[in-house]
């Protein structure tokens, strides 16, 4: 309680004072002399205290009785510290407030002057019937207690008594304020150095479960406490786990999980703020977790780094009486914040120690060779499966350039400039030879990454996977490929013939028929025409598919009309339109210009994406749009065609271009067809230097877009 400094009132006249012996003003010179020195070399509150009353008892002055009662902050009683001239003053007396003459100073900070105690409202009955003085004792500007002053008959005390009072507590409460802020710098001064003791001890300290237990114990006997919990945070679960305990319960609580608000941890981790709770009992924050347990008062406060929360610590006494104050939170403040940083760093080891066991055993057990080298190209480790590949011990090759061990003369040089280039950052990947230590040689696949650490290239890692049988096997079905593509070949060739005789004679016949008058025959050969057009025009598709993949398909470049070859194309595909009552919309056509590109392919292209469309799409919308882009290095002729049919999802877009396949089984029961138009498409616009893309949704339809240089260079006319 603050309050205003006192002033010294004018005393009351008195109507019939009593003379009383007057001490010689020496002698008084030489008590208050006294008293000044006893109350300077006080050393702690309570010396300073028994020198005032000592010093004003003295007989030059002519006191009755002296005491200096100090306010309880936590209760606001006023406690007798010293006294003088009551000898059966009780050793323990407090004055509860609202009680006594010396309250008055308390309420208004000023001197209080009591000729006759017995006619004031406030008298106790003690020891005196006479008169009083009380004046306040202020320490650094607080109101910290009373000096008493009595004496045994009414109306004793003169201006100058007062004035001499007034001085002896102010030199008191100036005495009392520095033996406070001393002991409170001791005491904060043993605090910080038990603080840096502490965090000295948990800095050297990195094993985390060991680290969570020896902070909790070290806060714990800190703050002079009988219980503790501490709790970590877990970013994945979003709650508090309890990693540290200290005679919380009948049960280890450790491994407890705590919600963000769930109890004083869980409250002050998301308020990011302490919490002091009287009785933790009748708090309604309360976990029913701790439904068992009986605390009173209880001290949490969060673990942070800046806004990182680390964690929380809650604190509690077995003593029903220990309430927590500004003093302990104080303290705990002072701590949390280092124990927060003590214990992210040990996290942090932690998680590298993991990660460093990780990679070993990543490495260790990885069948792919791999070894890491120093900026001299020498080996600094290697892990089994480099021994088994290359038949060398790890005591064999450490510290030897790897060059001098796996390769030879004729390919030294480029492997030698393969480390180089993964040294200077730039990652290494290419199928090689490599030589063992038998003298053998083993197709490799090589791939070799700089190691960088904190910002600086330290070495290199180089991996070495062995695809002997990979080549083995490529080769294999590179040879079955071709097989199969010339089989195709010679298969489709073989079968044109016949069909292209079949297609002939059945035009003839056509003719024939309609010049005899036999009509009714007509249809059956339009029919068997048509049967051997679909055939002969499934067998160009697999022979042009085989061309392709035997790498002899052959681009022939003319330049042409955009605009002629969309004529011909809408021509052609309007019988499909037709057949499910579509209608198509050419977009563009008038400013598309001219191009150079093999005109037969993107015709080719054309019909199977407008055939597609016409075929999965019924009495609706396709549209054709042709637009021209000029870019820095290229003009290119974008042809988009879009449907409003069925649609695709993205599991089926995924199966699209792939050769005889289809988006959907269902789809070629129910449509038909082979599968092979999307996927000469976009093997054509790939030889075209150009590209296919497709968007789709299912029920709203399909757009594919072929983008094709304009000008298609004559390095593409060359086979694959």
């Amino acid at each position: 309680m603050k309050k205003r400094p006192p002033r010294s009132p004018r005393p009351r006249r008195r109507t019939a004072p009593r003379a009383r012996p007057a001490p010689a003003p020496a002698a008084r010179q030489d008590a208050l002399l006294r008293l000044s020195t006893e109350i300077a070399s006080a050393e702690n509150e309570r010396d300073v205290c028994r020198a005032v009353v000592a010093g004003l008892f003295d007989k030059a002055l002519g006191y009755d009785f002296v005491a200096v009662l100090l306010v309880d902050q936590a209760s606001g009683e006023r406690v007798l510290v010293a006294s003088e001239g009551w000898k059966d003053a009780p050793a323990d007396l407090r004055i509860r407030p609202g009680q006594g003459l010396s309250e008055r100073p308390l309420l208004d900070g000023r001197l209080h002057y009591a000729p006759r105690v017995t006619r004031e409202t406030r008298y106790l009955p003690t020891r005196n019937e006479g008169s009083e003085v009380d004046v306040p004792i202020l320490a650094n500007r607080e109101l910290v207690g009373v000096l008493v002053v009595e004496s045994n008959r009414a109306d004793a005390f003169e201006p100058d008594d007062l004035q001499i009072l007034a001085a002896a507590a102010h030199q008191a409460g100036i005495a009392i304020g520095r033996v406070r802020l001393l002991g409170a710098l001791h005491v904060r001064a043993s605090e910080q150095q038990a603080l840096i003791d502490t965090m000295s001890d948990l800095s050297r300290q990195l094993e985390l479960s060991k680290l969570l237990q020896a902070v909790l114990e070290r806060a714990v006997g800190l703050l002079g406490v009988s219980h503790g919990e501490l709790a970590i945070y877990q970013p994945d679960s979003r709650d508090l786990e309890i990693v540290a305990s200290h005679n919380v319960g009948r049960r280890d609580t450790t491994g407890t999980r705590m919600k963000l608000g769930e109890g004083a941890m869980g409250h002050v981790a998301r308020a990011r703020e302490p919490v002091l709770i009287p009785d933790y009992r009748q708090w309604p924050g309360r976990s029913a977790q701790y439904a068992a347990v009986e605390f009173h008062a209880v001290m949490a406060a969060p673990l942070l780094m800046g806004d990182h929360l680390v964690g929380a610590m809650a604190f509690m006494d077995r003593d029903p009486r220990r309430q927590f104050g500004l003093e302990d939170l104080r303290l705990l403040n002072l701590f949390a914040p280092q124990a927060a940083v003590a214990i992210e760093n040990a996290r942090l080891y932690t998680a590298a120690q993991h990660q460093t066991r990780y990679f070993q055993e990543l490495v260790e057990n990885n069948p792919v060779a791999i070894v890491t080298l120093d900026q001299q190209h020498n080996v600094v480790s290697c892990n089994p499966a480099f021994e088994a590949l290359y038949g060398y011990t790890q005591s064999e090759v450490l510290g030897r350039n790897l060059d001098d061990l796996i390769t030879t003369p004729e390919t030294r040089r480029q492997a030698v400039a393969y480390t180089e280039q993964a040294l200077n950052q730039r990652p290494v990947k290419v199928i090689s030879q490599r030589r063992r230590k038998d003298g053998t040689f083993v197709d490799v696949e090589v791939l070799g990454v700089p190691v960088v650490v904190g910002g600086k290239r330290v070495g290199l890692m180089a991996l070495y996977h062995d695809i002997t049988a990979l080549l083995a096997a490529r080769r294999e079905a590179e040879e079955a490929s071709q097989a199969k593509s010339r089989f195709l070949a010679s298969v489709s060739h073989e079968l044109r013939t016949p069909l292209n005789a079949i297609i002939g004679y059945s035009e003839l016949l056509q003719e024939e028929v309609e010049e005899l008058g036999v009509g009714q025959l007509t249809g059956d050969l339009g029919r068997v025409k048509a049967a051997g057009q679909l055939l002969l025009a499934l067998i160009n598709d697999i022979l042009d598919l085989s061309k392709i993949e035997a790498g002899k398909m052959e681009v022939h470049l003319e330049t042409f009309e955009v605009r002629d070859v969309l004529d011909a194309v809408t021509a052609t595909v309007q019988p499909l339109l037709e057949k499910n009552a579509n209608r198509l919309v050419v977009e563009g056509a008038a400013g598309c210009g001219a191009m150079r590109a093999d005109r037969t392919k993107l015709t080719q292209m054309l019909l199977n994406l407008l055939s597609n469309a016409s075929k999965f799409t019924k009495a609706g919308t396709i549209a054709l749009k042709v637009t021209r882009a000029e870019e820095p290095d290229e003009t290119w002729v974008t042809f988009a065609v879009s449907d409003t049919g069925i649609g695709m999802t993205e599991e089926q877009i995924g199966r699209l271009f792939q050769a005889f396949s289809q988006a959907d089984t269902s789809i070629a029961g129910k449509y038909g067809g082979t599968g092979l138009g999307l996927a000469i498409t976009k093997r054509f616009t790939e030889l075209m230097g150009g590209e296919v893309r497709v968007e789709s949704r299912p029920g709203v339809g399909s757009t594919f877009s072929v983008k094709l240089p304009a000008g298609t260079r004559d390095a593409v006319t060359r086979s694959g």
